[in-house]
């Protein structure tokens, strides 16, 4: 259960082999952007191929995870930390754009998203 919702979405997008933004997190809700991420679960709906979820802050610094056929992945926050050195951990940035490649071929995933009231 996740508390103290306040705007949410739900939407199959279809995604090519060339990377594609599902989801804006910015300063105000509009269609497929939401202004902060209290929940974010991005299901792939496909039994062959894998996509790649990219997180990218407002620096530009990028993060990537292989989401495997028929998986999905959750974040419970809109914060991240990269180090490029393998450093210390200094502090967290704000994820301000989650984008979706597909491997081989077009996959569906199913995105559900929510803000905090």
């Amino acid at each position: 259960t996740v508390d103290n919702v306040g705007e949410s979405l739900k939407r199959d997008v279809k995604v090519s082999t060339s990377e594609s933004t599902i989801l804006l997190i910015g300063a105000a809700t509009a269609a497929g952007q939401l202004t902060g991420v209290k929940f974010f679960v991005v299901q792939n709906n496909d039994t062959t191929n894998f996509a790649i979820i990219r997180y990218e802050d407002t620096s530009g610094h990028t993060v990537d995870l292989k989401l495997e056929p028929g998986s999905a992945i959750d974040l419970f926050n809109d914060k991240v930390s990269v180090s490029e050195t393998g450093g210390a951990f200094s502090a967290f940035s704000d994820i301000d754009t989650i984008s979706a490649t597909a491997d081989t071929a077009d996959v569906v995933l199913t995105i559900f998203a929510g803000e905090a009231c």
